[in-house]
């Protein structure tokens, strides 16, 4: 049997690596399952050397972003022209995306189950007291392609470009065969009204263990001999957001904090024996290393900390997929949530007082903590892909 992975072509290591993580510990050993991936060639060839097989078609690649970065409309044409000649050429049986909004056009079009990677952001169940309207899907915030609008904003694509039925599919996206949720049901609830509850399966966290170089590693411990005497603070909101963090890490620095960041601010330099940057960090490294992680709660990030018993602040992006989650950890007692400047005139008292609270050691509810981390670890052990797939194609 085949298998067709569509990851989301914009989102980076964010919307691949889950499917990645899927292919290395529940795909790869099952009989009789070829596991092809869409993508372009830069990211084939770094698959092909972890041993995944790739269809041969540079989706996306550099000259098609370029040429396409300015119309939503091509690019939709475009993906979907690529999308159907990757189906063409594998002949898959079964189709497993993340975030790939167009999928039903190439899966319940050609009459293929799919199995959909959703998260909060597609099935939202936090209190409406929590929301905020003004806030946006991640998908559609950043630079470029505006993180690509169409595929995160169906009337922003222009649905009525397509004729009716197509229109059709592209409204079923949330509704595939199998659903499945990188995470654990005490954080990524279910609404309690949500139809077909038996369609979606819990994974837990679909994260890489990762380890740093030995160039990284070197640059660290070189770092830390520096900073020896002082507490470490891990800074990132992620590969992709803006959201200004300088403020906060010139906060840190200030109190004799060092600072560990993937974010490259102009504060780095002034301070490069207190501040580590590196665009790229080994999450469980750092956040194991870390006597308090600050992050914008992304979907594979939110997990890191948790997983290595650290101390934790969310911070506000202003994207509700990302708010939800934060909200629920906070609600559960695990860590503080410092809403977007422009969402709260008090935030910066806010995040003075967690850090605080931080300081204090009031911050963190441990045993809470310590049951979200069994529950992650039994999640991720009890979870079966073989299962998933006889769902799909049932």
């Amino acid at each position: 049997m085949n298998i067709l992975n569509l990851p989301y072509f914009a989102g980076g290591l964010s919307h691949l690596l889950p499917l990645y993580v899927l292919h290395h510990k529940y795909i790869k050993h099952q009989a009789g399952i070829n596991n092809y991936f869409l993508v372009n060639n830069n990211w084939q060839r770094l698959l092909t050397v972890q041993g995944l097989d790739c269809v041969p078609i540079d989706y996306f690649g550099d000259e098609a972003l370029q040429l396409l970065s300015n119309n939503h409309i091509e690019a939709a044409s475009y993906a979907i022209e690529k999308q159907q000649e990757a189906y063409d050429k594998v002949k898959p049986a079964l189709i497993i995306e993340d975030t790939v909004f167009i999928a039903p056009l190439i899966a319940e079009k050609n009459d293929v189950p799919r199995i959909s990677i959703q998260r909060t952001g597609i099935f939202r169940s936090i209190d409406e007291r929590y929301r905020n309207n003004t806030h946006v899907h991640s998908l559609q915030k950043g630079d470029g392609f505006d993180r690509s609008a169409f595929f995160s904003n169906n009337s922003a694509a222009g649905v009525n470009t397509f004729d009716e039925e197509d229109a059709l599919y592209l409204e079923k996206y949330t509704e595939p065969k199998a659903k499945i949720i990188p995470g654990i049901p005490t954080i990524e609830r279910l609404p309690e009204d949500i139809a077909n509850r038996d369609s979606y399966f819990y994974a837990g966290p679909l994260i890489v263990k990762d380890k740093p170089s030995k160039n990284l590693t070197d640059r660290l411990d070189e770092f830390l001999m520096i900073n020896k005497q002082k507490q470490i603070v891990f800074i990132t909101t992620g590969t992709v957001d803006k959201t200004p963090i300088e403020k906060y890490i010139e906060f840190f620095v200030s109190r004799n904090y060092a600072v560990i960041t993937t974010c490259d601010c102009e504060i780095n330099n002034v301070y490069p024996k207190s501040i580590f940057y590196n665009k790229l960090l080994p999450l469980h490294h750092i956040c194991k290393i870390s006597n308090l992680v600050v992050h914008q709660c992304g979907s594979g990030m939110y997990h890191y900390p948790i997983m290595n018993r650290a101390p934790f602040l969310t911070l506000g992006t202003q994207c509700f997929d990302r708010e939800d989650i934060a909200q629920r950890l906070q609600e559960l007692g695990v860590s503080g949530h410092i809403p977007h400047p422009d969402d709260d005139p008090d935030h910066w008292q806010i995040f003075v007082d967690l850090v605080a609270r931080f300081e204090n050691n009031t911050l963190t509810d441990y045993d809470m903590m310590d049951k979200l981390r069994k529950e992650i670890n039994e999640t991720m052990a009890n979870f079966n892909m073989e299962e998933v797939i006889r769902y799909a194609l049932s």
